[in-house]
Order: structure tokens, then C-alpha cells, then sequence
């Protein structure tokens, strides 16, 4: 029903398996290197949940952090409220958020471009107030310190490189999902309505509904790793919700290459590699990234990956 064949399904799944296999050792290096690749997981399943809402279907958003960190705080407050378990938690947590996401995606199902970005923007807004202002539940901006870690049994997932594995695993299998939605009839029809949505109505295509669809796949993965952060981290604040934190996971998206999926994975990693390497300079860093964003558009508008797939092409020939 959703046009994915077995044999596409059983392909992709060689590759997720081969990049398990390759990024297994990678604690070796280390406390940091681990908790950097954490990051970039982390950030990795956000940015490629944002493409399926601006990449595939081509709607912008400038509000997905504060989805993130709907999944955060519900399941913090979960855990250390009603004790249940932290990955029911992570998983209701990314319900919630994609419950938020289809109240925000239909109202906003006419708007279009700046419109639509303000309206998302705006949502951003309400909902870092309210975490500031709820402060009988959220402890308002000083946040909440202590989460539990994610119960793991055997395994002490307080332990970077336990729960490296862990994030590994879920990263990979996010992204193996988010790529069969894209290959699917869904990802064919959110594609169609990225690039004419009015031919796309004339062919029969309920675009009302799928823009929804998008909206609560796209917010139901930001909810997702929102929660694996808190339960990592084991710290989380309204600045989760910020703008700054939105734009940057569109920088990530953005700059990485939208629409591919693969794209995203290395505007992440690059994003994060270089917050780190630029921390002493940490107020300059949406001034460097709004250059990268300008030099990415203007020379290579398919971002890092089509620049990647453009030196393989020169290579080969």
C-alpha cells in the first residue's frame, strides 16, 4: 500500500547494518569523541525529522525546537513525577509532540512561506513562555536538573559509551524509517506537493491531509530525540524552545542538503563539530552560520551532500 517492496526494504536495511558495524569501535577514542558523536546523533534525528516537513514537503518551519523540547519535558516530568519508565516516556513524548504538531498544521494548512514560517516561529514563542511561566511544574528558567538516566537493565546508561550504543541504534533506525516514508507513496506525494502544489490537487491528491501527515511525522521524531536528550544530558531549560535553537536545526537541515535525508546527518555532524570548535567564539556562532547558509545557496544550493555526489560524479569521469 505504501509502494515499498521488500527488496528496496531488505537493500537499505545492508547499509543501516553496514554503518552500524563501521561506527561500532568509535568509543574507543574516547569520553569526548563519544559524547560528541552522541550530539550529532542526537541533533542527526531532529534535523532529518525537520526534512520531511521543509525538505520533502517544503514546508519552512522556524519553530521545531520548541517540539523537541515538548518530548523533553514530558518525559522528564513523566519519570520524575509518575515514575514511569523513561522509555515510555521518550515514546509518549513524541506523541504528545506530534498531537501539538497536527493542532499547529491545520491552521496553518493555507499559509505559505513567510506566513507559514511566522506562524511556526510564533509557536516557538508560546511555548518557551509557558515553560518559563508554569514554573509550579517546569521550575520555570532555571530548568530541571537530575533527570534519571534511561533504565538499560545490565548495561549503566549513565555511561557515555552505554548509551552511545543505544543512540546509535535508535539514530539508525529513525533515519531507516524517515528514508522508506521518503520512498514510499507518501514521500512521492509530500514531494508533489513541495513542487506544485496545485497540480498535485488536480491529480486527486488529498494535499490537506498529507501536509498534516507531515507535520505529525515531522513532530513526533523532534519529540523523540527531545526526550533521548533529557535522559542523556539529564538537564533541561525553556532554552531547548529558543529561536536560536530552531534556527539551528534549519541551519543543520539547510546547509546539509534538503530533501536527501543524508543531508541533514552531515549538516549535524558539521554543525556540531564546528560549535565545538568555535567555542570560544560561541556569540559569534548564527553569524557563522548565516554565512555558511548564504555560501551554501549561492554555490552549492543541494548543500554538503550534493556537493559530495558532485565530486564523486568529477572522480568518475
Amino acid at each position: 500500500m505504501l509502494g515499498i517492496t521488500r527488496d528496496l526494504a531488505l537493500r537499505s536495511a545492508k547499509y543501516y547494518a553496514l554503518a552500524f558495524t563501521l561506527l561500532l569501535p568509535l568509543p574507543l577514542a574516547g569520553d569526548y569523541i563519544t559524547h560528541l558523536a552522541i550530539m550529532i546523533m542526537l541533533y542527526s534525528i531532529t534535523a532529518a525529522s525537520l526534512d520531511i516537513l521543509v525538505g520533502y514537503t517544503g514546508r519552512l518551519s522556524l519553530g521545531h525546537a520548541a517540539f523537541y523540547a515538548i518530548g523533553a519535558y514530558t518525559s522528564t516530568l513523566l519519570s520524575m513525577n509518575l515514575g514511569i519508565s523513561p522509555w515510555v516516556g521518550i515514546l509518549v513524548g513524541g506523541v504528545l509532540a506530534s498531537i501539538f504538531g497536527l493542532i499547529l498544521g491545520i491552521p496553518s494548512l493555507k499559509l505559505r512561506g513567510p506566513y507559514l514560517a511566522i506562524s511556526t516561529l510564533g509557536f516557538g514563542v508560546i511555548v518557551q513562555l509557558m515553560l518559563i511561566n508554569l514554573d509550579w511544574l517546569t521550575r520555570g528558567p532555571i530548568g530541571i536538573p537530575g533527570i534519571p538516566p534511561l533504565p538499560g537493565g545490565p548495561l549503566d546508561l549513565r555511561s557515555k559509551s552505554s548509551f552511545y550504543y543505544v543512540a546509535l541504534v535508535l539514530t539508525l533506525a529513525t533515519v531507516y524509517v524517515l528514508h522508506m516514508i521518503s520512498r514510499s507513496r507518501v514521500g512521492k506525494i509530500l514531494m508533489s506537493i513541495r513542487e506544485d502544489e496545485e497540480a498535485a490537487l488536480s491529480v486527486g491528491v488529498n494535499v490537506p491531509l498529507f501536509k498534516v501527515l507531515a507535520f505529525i511525522i515531522s513532530t513526533f521524531f523532534a519529540g523523540f530525540s527531545g526526550g533521548l536528550y533529557a535522559h542523556y544530558i539529564r538537564y533541561i531549560s525553556p532554552a531547548m524552545s529558543a529561536l536560536s535553537e530552531s534556527i539551528g536545526i534549519l541551519s543543520m537541515t539547510i546547509i546539509g542538503g534538503f530533501g536527501t535525508l543524508v543531508g541533514p546527518l552531515m549538516g549535524a555532524a558539521v554543525l556540531t563539530i564546528l560549535q565545538e570548535v568555535l567555542r570560544p567564539y560561541l556569540e559569534y556562532r548564527y553569524l557563522i552560520y548565516g554565512a555558511l547558509i548564504v555560501l551554501v545557496m549561492k554555490f552549492f544550493p543541494s548543500g554538503i551532500y550534493g556537493l559530495v555526489q558532485f565530486l564523486v560524479r568529477k572522480v568518475r569521469a
